[in-house]
């Protein structure tokens, strides 16, 4: 049997969580992994510890909900793609032409 172990962060059903594998097989050696877990990300709202037979039968084996989750600044999607203000653009320089290029690699200009 192994254990699969769904980290969710908040607003995230569970089945929408990290899911991991491990080989815990008891209920304080989950409760130890899911405080381990919070405290290395503290952004973690829920994490669930199910066990799983290799016939697909699985049994709750914990539930840990962080009393101490810190919640994380959601970006909205839109800023990223903002249209940059008129004017600020970096204008490029114009190309030289291929008769100027020649010219200068041979020293003419």
């Amino acid at each position: 049997m192994a254990t699969e172990v769904y980290s969710c962060r908040d607003g995230q059903e569970i089945k929408q969580g990290k899911l991991d594998y491990c080989e815990i097989d008891n209920r304080s050696a989950a409760e130890a992994d899911a405080k381990r877990r919070c405290a290395q990300d503290p952004a973690l709202k829920r994490i669930v510890y199910y066990r799983v037979a290799p016939d697909g039968a699985f049994k709750l084996l914990f539930s840990y909900n962080n009393p101490h989750c810190t919640a994380v600044a959601k970006q909205d999607p839109s800023e990223k793609f903002r249209p940059r203000a008129p004017g600020t653009t970096a204008k490029r320089p114009a190309k030289r032409g291929l008769l100027e290029r020649i010219k200068g690699a041979i020293g003419l200009s």
